[in-house]
């Protein structure tokens, strides 16, 4: 009874095993439906067998309305009643991955002969199912680098330098490939093969740029289509434009270690060395070395140094020095230095050094250092140090920013500009009094760590009304919610109609602050005055008028000292800050 038992388990586990392992196309399929959505069918025949389907609705029109009624046939039966055959399947974890089937063609030889090593290769790329010529379609051979594309009748003529055998592969966009062997003049046979068609497309973006629309012609794009799953490499290649190289049409889809276009060149990558006297278009990643007269454009990533006397494209990441008179463009991050005489542009991070003319660009994060004539511009963090003639601006400010005016939503570094905003940052108005004019108004903006100032006063006085225009910085220490001091250095200018000096007073703030509540503050606090005035000539009286001016400045200021050609003295601050 006991052995009895072990052998139904046995049987019972072996059954499982087997239902386990058989494929999901091979699945006993039984369905009836009528006037059904595409969708809905196959949405009821996953559910029953535990997994799912997936597809494209550019591909598959899930919405259209299907009859069927199947009984007990394998899942492959089902769906090609259901697509008629044009559409392929293939098995994934939990699915079942439907796409439409690729076209099937052929290559129909008319005449292969010539003499030694040279013979010319003729005929037609016909459709499979229609028997009509296919257009542009590339016959190439993949160990000697040659190739050419069909008429709009389908015909196609290629010259081979080679003895014994050789292959043609013919590869059309929406279509599978197919080689075709030859030996002398004797066609051996057709055998097709099943390339990558996954419905990606051509992944050559070099030649969609503006510049690779310009200078790529539509013969050299469609070859690019045909056969963007090929790729070989060789020593060395030499172009005067793009096509007449010497590897033609099949320059390419070739990554070389050396590479000199005359005018112009368009490669699948460099590993080496490339220079141009106008540009370089690589489809692919590039190492090392490439120098044009104007500019170069890489499809894939670049690592090493790029020189464009215009400009560099990089369509993914660069990890290097780019250097350019008018600009850098990079799709993806950059790891490295950019120079560019106008601007700088990565749609990602910068990590690294990035100077320009006008902008410095980062869609993403920023660290290390930039320079910009006019504005560094991050989309998200920038860390590190900027350096800006007139802007910067960032989500997340760390580390140090130099600008006329530095923007930021969150503020967690140090900004010195005349105005430093942010979301968490100061932004106090002033009302205050000091020894210099009793009426002043600021504006604070930055942070704790440092912050700016701008302000205005007056002093009425009895002999001339003089006004002071002043720029600050400072450090604040906190020590709780409501008590800090803070740490002040100064430069102020004092106007007068009646003045013929310029006068200039450097200052030391210490300030204790007492915040009332979250938006009213009360200051005040000693300061060191150090006077400076510029006379405008030597004579006497001239040294009289300027002396006149300078009492009307240090009366009555406590601790008056003469320090070389200016004035010191103790003074004092006192006010109240808003917001």
């Amino acid at each position: 009874m006991r052995d009895m038992k072990s052998l139904i388990t046995i049987v019972f586990c072996l059954l499982s095993t087997c239902v386990m392992a058989q494929g999901k196309l091979d699945r006993d399929i039984s369905i009836h439906a009528r006037q059904t959505k595409l969708s809905a069918l196959l949405d009821t025949i996953g559910k029953r067998n535990g997994f799912y389907f997936s597809y494209s609705n550019d591909q598959i029109n899930a919405d259209s309305l299907v009859n069927l009624s199947i009984d007990h046939q394998p899942l492959r039966i089902v769906l090609d009643s259901l697509f008629k055959g044009n559409v392929d399947y293939k098995e994934s974890p939990g699915y079942v991955i439907l796409r439409l089937a690729p076209n099937e063609l052929t290559l129909k030889a008319e005449n292969a002969g010539g003499r030694e090593q040279n013979y010319f290769i003729s005929g037609y790329i016909l459709d499979e199912h229609t028997g009509l010529g296919i257009p542009n379609a590339s016959v190439y051979e993949k160990r000697l680098l040659v190739s050419t594309l069909s008429d709009q009748k389908g015909y196609f003529k290629i010259k081979i330098k080679a003895a014994g055998m050789v292959t043609l592969t013919v590869s059309k966009e929406f279509y599978k490939d197919a080689s075709v062997n030859f030996l002398s003049d004797v066609s051996i046979g057709l055998k097709p093969r099943d390339p990558d068609y996954n419905g990606a497309g051509n992944p050559d973006k070099a030649a969609k740029t503006w510049l690779g629309r310009i200078f790529i012609s539509s013969r050299l794009r469609t070859q690019g289509i045909n056969l963007r799953n090929y790729f070989a490499t060789a020593p060395y290649q030499t172009s005067l434009t793009p096509g007449l190289s010497s590897r033609g049409m099949m320059s390419s889809q070739v990554v070389n270690h050396f590479s000199l276009n005359v005018i112009g060149g368009y490669t699948a990558g460099l590993d080496g060395v490339e220079f141009a006297y106008i540009f370089n278009i690589n489809r692919l990643d590039v190492r090392y070395l490439q120098i044009a007269g104007l500019f170069n454009v890489t499809g894939g990533n670049f690592t090493g140094v790029q020189i464009g006397g215009i400009g560099n494209n990089v369509l993914k990441k660069v990890n290097g020095l780019q250097m350019a008179t008018i600009y850098n463009m990079v799709t993806d991050s950059v790891k490295g230095v950019q120079i560019g005489g106008i601007f700088n542009s990565t749609k990602s991070s910068v990590k690294g050094v990035q100077t320009a003319g006008i902008l410095n660009y980062a869609g993403k994060n920023s660290s290390g250092f930039r320079i910009a004539g006019i504005a560094n511009i991050t989309g998200d963090t920038a860390s590190g140090a900027q350096i800006a003639g007139i802007l910067n601006k960032a989500r997340v400010m760390n580390g140090f920013s130099f600008g006329i005016i530095n923007v930021a939503d969150t503020l967690n570094g140090y900004a010195l500009g005349l105005l430093n905003l942010s979301k968490n940052g100061y932004h106090k108005i002033l009302a205050y009094s000091s020894d210099i004019a009793p009426a002043n108004v600021g504006f604070k903006t930055g942070n704790q760590k440092l912050y700016a100032i701008l302000s205005a006063g007056i002093n009425p006085g009895s002999n001339a009304t003089y006004f002071a225009l002043g720029y600050g910085v400072g450090h604040e220490f906190v020590f709780n919610d409501r008590y800090s001091v803070s740490a002040e250095i100064w430069s102020q200018t004092l106007q007068a109609d009646k003045w013929k000096n310029s006068h200039q007073v450097s200052r030391i703030n210490a300030l204790f602050n007492y915040r009332l509540n979250q938006k009213v503050a009360l200051f005040g606090g000693p300061s060191f005055n150090l006077l400076y005035s510029q006379g405008k000539g030597k004579s006497p009286e001239e040294k009289e008028v300027l002396h006149q001016e300078q009492q009307q400045i240090t009366r009555n200021k406590p601790g008056l000292v003469n320090i070389g050609n200016g004035k010191g003295w103790i003074g004092w601050t006192v006010g109240i800050s808003f917001l």
